[in-house]
This record gives structure tokens, C-alpha cells and sequence, in this order.
């Protein structure tokens, strides 16, 4: 008996969801007199029963198989034309033929089942142990014309399985458009604030600028503050303006990347070279445990930014009362791998986690930052079809757990 992982399982369950089948089986065993009628698919190395209707207790039952090469369906699938015969032993063709000696047989019926598209599937067939009249126009056309409905059950079925699949793809696109939609809102109502602040502080500041410069006396303490502030709000504009161009290439070139093989601890290691100044400075430990082999696919380049993202955060929110302690676990969990990064930091307030990955959301405004990191670190998480979760308690830390089913793009591998 196949299990629903094999190839041919979609076919069997088709044919089974044919209700006209049994009738069919039934007619055919009282028209020609013979005692086991089925369906077969039939491949070039496989015959599998889908439906059987045995009153003679033939042995065979629905979703058990024969040798294909025992078979004479084997020589149907080639040449495509019925193989009807009354008495084997009286036939010349066949009463030397190895299938009947194999099965007992002495009559025999079968015709092919070909789909509107030109497509092979298999055969309707009936067989006994004694001879039978079946070599006649009325037992032929009864066959033929069955044959034909159920290629046109399953070609309507197979209409149906695309639309379904198309109606899937279209929701999901739909979901998709929604996103962008409610993301463009978010862009407007928020990023007209976060890039036109640092704009009006400049303007302003050039006023305070102009205005020092025309004095006689120039305070030159004056103006290098003035030109620190306009530094810094440079700064934030074009943080802001480097982030919104993330967003928008992690979205275009989502299928574009490479999945490949990929090791966490060196990972991990390359960007603790980037953010050593940060490390050195809070005096901050990481750790790396993996249970199984460390080794993920996904795209090198976005689980790097993704790790970035999650070890500056962890860092820039730290707490001032302990140093930054944070641990990077990979584990399988009933049937899921799971990514953690968690450290000892500020925490988020209860009921707020979530809000993390909203478009520039922040909730310590004390630490620089445009309030985009989570959530382009979500959109890659989103992009292979992954979730992302957030645990967290205020002063104490936050966990930030990515997780994705074995069976999808992210996956863990023994060595």
C-alpha cells in the first residue's frame, strides 16, 4: 500500500474521488461475466490499483501494485489500443503469453485511459479465470465509452486542483498587496515625520548659523555646535534614508537570492568583527549553542543583516546596571528549527512586544536608531516563509525566536 509521499498518491486519491467508479466496476463485472474489474495507473515501471471490484477473491486490493512487466497494460501504455480476448487458450497471440500463465487467465479485457492533453494515465480493465464473450462491439463501446468519462473525471478534477492552486497564489498575492498597501500608509503617516524632523532642525539651524556668522564677533564655540547638531541631524536623515532602501531591496530581490549552506558560528564571528567597537566597549560576551550540526540554508546575505540586527540591538539597548550577556541557540523542536537570540537588556514592556516590528517603532528614544531594524529583519523572516517571535520582561531581557518548519527554506542538517 503506497503512503501519501509517494509520486502516484495524488493519482490514486483522484480516482477515488470519482463517485461513478464502483458503478462502473459493477456494470462491467455483470456485462462481461467476469469476476474482477479495476482501474489501474499505469507507468513506465509502475501498475498500481486505484479502484478494484473483486468477487473472486483475485487477491488484489486498492493502492497495492504489480510488476509492471507482468502485466499486459505494459504493452497498452506503448501501442494504445484495447486487448480483449475471450478464451487464452484458444487464442494464438496470447495462449502462449506470459501474463495469463502468471495470473491464471482466460479471459481478459483492458482499454486504455488516455486524458484530453494526449497524456497516458492508465487502464480499465477486467480479467477471469474463465473464459468470457467480451470480443464483441457492445462489451468494447461499454469499456471505451467508460474510459473516456473517467479521463474526462480526472482532467476536471486536475482543472479543479489548478484552480485551487491559482486561487491560493492569488490570495496570497492579495496578502501580499495588502502588506505593501499598509506599509505605503505607514511610510506616509510616519516616515513624513521621521525624514522631515531632521530637516526643519537643519533649516532652522542654518537660520542660528546665518544669523551667528553675520555678528561681528564670531563665537567660534557657538559655531561648532550649531555644526555638530546639523551633523547629527544629517546623521538621522541618512540613517533613515539607508534603511527605507533595505526595505525596499529586501522586497525586490527576495527570490533573487541564493540559498546555500551556511554556518552559524562563522556567521556570528563576522559580524562580532563589525560590531567589536560595540563589544569592546560594553565589555558584552556572546555565545553560539547548537544541539545539531550549525549549519542553516538560507541566503548568506540576509541572515547576516539578520544577525546584525538582533546582536547591535541587543548591544545598544543594554541595561546600565549589568554587562551585555547574549546567547545565540539554533535547535529542532518538534519539527520546526528554531533560531533564538536573547540577551539580559533593557526589555520591552508588557503588551508592546509585537510593536517592535512596526515601521519606525522605537520605545527608547534615548538610543539612536530609525526604528527599522525589526522590521526589515521580519520582511526576510516573511520572505522564506518563516515567523518570528518576540519574548520579553521589562529590566530583565528579550528573546528573539525565528522559526521555520524543516520541510521549508530554513532547515538544520547533520553532518
Amino acid at each position: 500500500m503506497i503512503d501519501s509521499q509517494d509520486e502516484l498518491f495524488n493519482d490514486l486519491k483522484a480516482v477515488r474521488q470519482i463517485p461513478i467508479v464502483p458503478t462502473m466496476l459493477e456494470v462491467i463485472c455483470q456485462t462481461t461475466g467476469m469476476g474482477f474489474a479495476a482501474v489501474a495507473r499505469v507507468t513506465q515501471d509502475r501498475w498500481l490499483a486505484c479502484r478494484v471490484r473483486d468477487e473472486v477473491q483475485f487477491g488484489l486490493a486498492e493502492g497495492e501494485e504489480l510488476k509492471v512487466e507482468t502485466t499486459l497494460c505494459n504493452e497498452i501504455r506503448d501501442h494504445r489500443q484495447p486487448i480483449v480476448i475471450d478464451h487464452v487458450a484458444n487464442d494464438p497471440a496470447y495462449k502462449n503469453h506470459h501474463t495469463p500463465q502468471i495470473y491464471g487467465l482466460q479471459s481478459y479485457i483492458s482499454v486504455p485511459i488516455i486524458l484530453k492533453d494526449g497524456t497516458f494515465f492508465g487502464t480499465l480493465c477486467a480479467i477471469d479465470a474463465n473464459p468470457a464473450k467480451v470480443k464483441n462491439p457492445k462489451v468494447i463501446g461499454t469499456l471505451t465509452m467508460f474510459a473516456d468519462l473517467l479521463s474526462f473525471h480526472l482532467q476536471s478534477l486536475d482543472l479543479l486542483d489548478r484552480s485551487y492552486e491559482a486561487n491560493i497564489a492569488l490570495h496570497h498575492e492579495n496578502q501580499k498587496l495588502a502588506n505593501v498597501n499598509f506599509d505605503l500608509d505607514s511610510f506616509v503617516y510616519t516616515a513624513s515625520h521621521d525624514l522631515k524632523s531632521p530637516i526643519a532642525n537643519i533649516e532652522a539651524l542654518l537660520g542660528i548659523l546665518s544669523d551667528a556668522v553675520a555678528r561681528e564677533a564670531l563665537d567660534k564655540d557657538e559655531i561648532r555646535q550649531i555644526i555638530k547638531l546639523m551633523s547629527a541631524s544629517l546623521k538621522r536623515f541618512a540613517v533613515t534614508i539607508k534603511d527605507l532602501t533595505a526595505i525596499v531591496a529586501v522586497d525586490k530581490n527576495s527570490h533573487d537570492e541564493i540559498v546555500e549552506k551556511i554556518n552559524v558560528f562563522e556567521i556570528v564571528e563576522q559580524v562580532k568583527q563589525d560590531l567589536q567597537s560595540q563589544i569592546t566597549a560594553s565589555d558584552a560576551t556572546i555565545e553560539v549553542i547548537c544541539a545539531d550540526e550549525p549549519v542553516l540554508a538560507f541566503s548568506r546575505k540576509n541572515f547576516k543583516s539578520i544577525i546584525y540586527n538582533l546582536l547591535s540591538n541587543a548591544l545598544k539597548y543594554r541595561s546600565p546596571d549589568r554587562v551585555p550577556a547574549v546567547v545565540i541557540k539554533l535547535e529542532k523542536v518538534g519539527g520546526e528549527t528554531r533560531l533564538s537570540v536573547s540577551d539580559n537588556g533593557l526589555g520591552i514592556t508588557a503588551g508592546k512586544e509585537e510593536k517592535v516590528f512596526t515601521m519606525f517603532k522605537r520605545f527608547h528614544d534615548h538610543i539612536e536608531g530609525s526604528g527599522l531594524g525589526l522590521y526589515i529583519v521580519k520582511r526576510m523572516i516573511d520572505n522564506v516563509k518563516g515567523r518570528i517571535e518576540v519574548n520579553s520582561t521589562v529590566n530583565q531581557g528579550t528573546t528573539f525566536t525565528m522559526i521555520f518548519a524543516d520541510a521549508g527554506q530554513t532547515v538544520s542538517e547533520r553532518g
